[in-house]
């Protein structure tokens, strides 16, 4: 998945690929994914090597923003939405994944994800 062992946006791109009903859209010049209508992820305009994705859970961003710095920041911007910026280059694409599709399952409709997790019965999350 990784180029040199570096995450790269063509990994996100994948990881986020992956899972139904996403779709990638331009918006402010640069690559959105969106179940739906509803964001998901995107290049942070502040930093080319940064990914923002949506967290819902105000706890596990809290959480990763204080046990993971070196990958896991805010800027005041961004304050005020449920997301993370992440670093791409340190950050372990499992770890991505994982908080993807934490998102895309509070998003994305309950029939897609009753569906996918039918046909993916050990990928469901716990």
């Amino acid at each position: 998945m990784f180029a040199g062992g570096v995450m790269i946006f063509d990994d996100v791109r994948q990881i986020a690929m992956s899972f139904p009903a996403v779709e990638e859209h331009v918006v402010f010049g640069g690559p959105t994914f969106k179940v739906g209508k509803r964001f998901l992820a995107s290049i942070a305009k502040i930093a080319p090597d940064t990914l923002v994705l949506k967290v819902p859970d105000q706890l596990e961003r809290e959480y990763f923003l204080a046990t993971k710095p070196d990958i896991y920041y805010m800027q005041p911007h961004y304050a005020s939405f449920d997301c993370l910026l992440i670093r791409m280059t340190p950050a372990e694409a499992q770890e991505v994944r994982d908080l993807f599709e934490q998102a895309w399952r509070h998003y994305a409709p309950r029939r897609v994800v009753a569906a996918y997790d039918a046909a993916n019965p050990a990928q469901k999350l716990s």
